[in-house]
């Protein structure tokens, strides 16, 4: 009976978030804007610059400039989500991944040169206050905000992005591979100092699609602009190489590139790896670190502010706890030893969360994950067994596959009926998507299943399970890593009911190093992950899951084919025709500059995917728990939750804080 109840209150919970996740649209939707277009919007004028008192000491001592001379003329200004915060305090969060921090890395911050609005499709101004696009697609021009500095209070000028292309990506040795990203139809972007503020991008073909990369990864600190004046010690162009030798010997590295390296190691995915004192532009700046702990501090030259003029951000700090593994982050969540959580919480054990919320002072919030597929099925359609290949290629075997899947069962078992059974595809919200490509082969009809594998010859064996043509029996080992959402349990479900259908199943729990190995590879027979980049942020320039382009480790339903493409025909194997065809939409929606056009060849690629199933989706968008301490405040109680949007950057964590009466 009490199972029952939480079962309805979260039934009732999910239909008040679910029901109104299209983006509620306040008085300041986008959540940020420049200082003058608030101003215009509020009518009203921010005369005055408020401090943190902390800060204010420090000035007060002669450590620190005023708050005059360390702000900017016009800041960004960030509308908080429910009221003007209040200065103080240290977040507690805990994390199982160093190198990334996760719930710890998204209260750090991370700031593009553009960025994603809280309505979840706008691009706004971030570190660039505008930009425009020529005509032709092919010249980006980016007007950098005059005045932002660096936490060690150096200026951020069109200097620090010129340094990270010249001296970083055209360094053989630095970049012996040179980013995909920036060489649309294959050439070498080039980038042009106009001015101290202003720089051109340009394409050697139309690449609108430029501006979500800013908005996103590309455009993150380390991956498109380093601090210069603190980098260039590291480099031979601008030390004499006696004394750079000196260096890499005194701090144990083999060579000038891989100190350099180690200490241009500031992006999103750095975490613990960070040198303390390392300039940043992020709201906190890392100060110490230990074997298990990483602390970060306010940076004093954070160039955003509140509509009443107050410098963020309003915490002090950020105390990140590193652990062994997930459940030492969930027991730290339910204790109540962290103020935020999401990265490592799940849906089933909500019911533990919300016995011990009161007692621990904490609330549960349930906001929309952005995966088209909580766990999608890879089969490898270049696997080196031709036996093998040959019927993953046979899209009657994927079909029934998915027809033999009871996601019913798998959202009632582990995500509490809360989940949409769904193809995977993009996500509702999303302009490509279209509700057949989400019921495309969904239903569990084991009867049709087993007429197809009947139709393919795959005849049952003595034993009962089928037979391949070459008369062994039909065995697949599914492996996976235990990340990000509940692959295990639903991989051994999944696995009873595929031997219903004669498919003998092992599932096999993997490391995460292994499976950058074993995918990229091309050694495994299936894997499984989640289906993120299902939203109009990253589906454009990141269709991994319906596009043969991906040669990263997460793929496995098409190594060779990837290599194929990334090697320009040089590696790998050659596509079939059709996905061939999927390499030419994506080239193509990558490049036209009419945004009607964009939607048309998105879908194309997507009505692909439902008739081929390359992949095979389970269950989708469903609530991710978010746990807050009830005394932080500023976070919506309606959200979205994931890689799309840097977690919880779309609600700008530089505005959270905590009461502090």
């Amino acid at each position: 009976m009490r199972f029952l109840k939480i079962t309805l209150l979260i039934t009732l919970l999910l239909s008040l978030i679910l029901g109104n996740v299209s983006f509620a649209q306040e008085k300041f939707p986008l959540g940020q804007y420049n200082f003058d277009e608030y101003q215009r919007l509020a009518k009203t004028k921010i005369t005055k610059f408020n401090e943190a008192p902390q800060l204010a000491e420090l000035v007060k001592q002669g450590k620190l400039p005023s708050i005059d001379k360390r702000l900017l003329a016009e800041p960004a200004v960030v509308v908080p989500v429910e009221e003007i915060g209040q200065y103080g305090g240290t977040a507690r969060v805990a994390t199982k991944r160093p190198l990334i921090l996760e719930d710890g890395g998204l209260m750090i911050g991370h700031e593009p040169i553009l960025r994603v609005a809280r309505d979840g499709r706008t691009i706004i101004p971030n570190l660039a206050k505008k930009w425009q696009l020529s005509r032709d697609g092919k010249t980006l021009t980016l007007y950098l905000r005059k005045g932002v500095k660096w936490s060690d209070g150096t200026p951020f000028t069109a200097d620090d992005i010129l340094f990270w292309w010249e001296d970083v990506i055209l360094n053989d040795e630095l970049t012996p591979t040179k980013p995909v990203a920036w060489s649309p139809g294959g050439k070498l972007m080039t980038v042009e100092k106009v001015d101290d503020y202003t720089v051109n991008l340009k394409f050697s073909v139309p690449y609108p699609v430029a501006i979500i990369r800013l908005a996103h990864y590309d455009g993150v600190e380390g991956s498109f602009f380093l601090p210069k004046h603190y980098l260039k010690q590291f480099h031979p162009k601008y030390t004499p190489k006696d004394k750079l030798d000196a260096t890499v010997k005194q701090l144990g590295f083999d060579s000038w590139y891989r100190l350099f390296q180690a200490k241009a190691q500031i992006n999103a995915g750095s975490g613990r790896a960070v040198d303390p004192g390392t300039p940043t532009l992020k709201a906190f700046m890392i100060t110490s670190k230990g074997q298990d702990t990483v602390i970060a501090e306010r940076n004093p030259y954070y160039w955003k502010i509140d509509p009443a003029g107050n410098q963020l951000p309003y915490i002090d700090r950020i105390f990140v706890s590193i652990v062994s593994n997930a459940e030492m982050v969930n027991l730290k969540t339910t204790t109540g030893d962290v103020d935020f959580a999401g990265f490592n919480t799940r849906l089933d054990m909500y019911p533990v969360y919300k016995e011990n919320a009161v007692k621990n002072n904490y609330r549960i919030l349930l906001w929309q994950d952005v995966f088209g597929g909580e766990v999608i099925f890879m089969p490898n359609q270049t696997h080196s067994d031709p036996v093998l290949r040959k019927i993953f290629r046979d899209k009657r075997f994927r079909i029934a596959l998915s027809l033999g899947i009871n996601r019913d069962e798998i959202n009632q078992l582990f995500y509490m009926g809360m989940a949409q059974p769904r193809q995977t595809t993009v996500i509702p919200q999303s302009k490509y998507y279209k509700e057949e490509f989400a019921k495309a082969y969904i239903e569990y009809d084991p009867v049709r299943a087993n007429k197809l594998l009947d139709e393919m010859g795959l005849k049952r064996g003595p034993d009962g399970y089928r037979l391949r043509p070459d008369g062994k029996r039909l065995e697949i080992l599914i492996e996976y890593t235990p990340v990000d959402t509940i692959r295990g349990p639903v991989c051994e479900l999944v696995q009873q009911q595929w031997d219903k259908l004669g498919i003998k199943v092992a599932v096999k729990e993997i490391t995460t190093e292994l499976q950058q190995v074993r995918a990229p590879g091309n050694q495994m027979d299936m894997t499984v992950w989640n289906a993120d980049k299902c939203t109009d942020i990253l589906f454009p320039i990141t269709p991994m899951w319906f596009v043969p382009y991906n040669t990263g480790w997460e793929n496995s339903w098409c190594p060779l084919w990837a290599q194929w493409y990334a090697s320009k025909g040089k590696s790998g194997e050659e596509p079939p025709k059709e996905a061939k065809r999927l390499l030419d939409l994506w080239e193509k929606m990558l490049s036209t500059t009419i945004e009607s056009q964009r939607i048309r060849l998105g879908q194309e690629i997507l009505k692909s995917h439902a008739e081929n199933l390359w992949t095979i989706g389970t269950v989708g968008l469903a609530p991710v728990p978010i746990i807050v301490r009830n005394t932080l405040g500023n976070i919506p109680e309606k959200g979205i939750w994931g890689w799309d949007y840097f977690w919880a950057m779309l609600y700008n964590p530089e505005q959270f804080f905590f009461k502090q009466r």
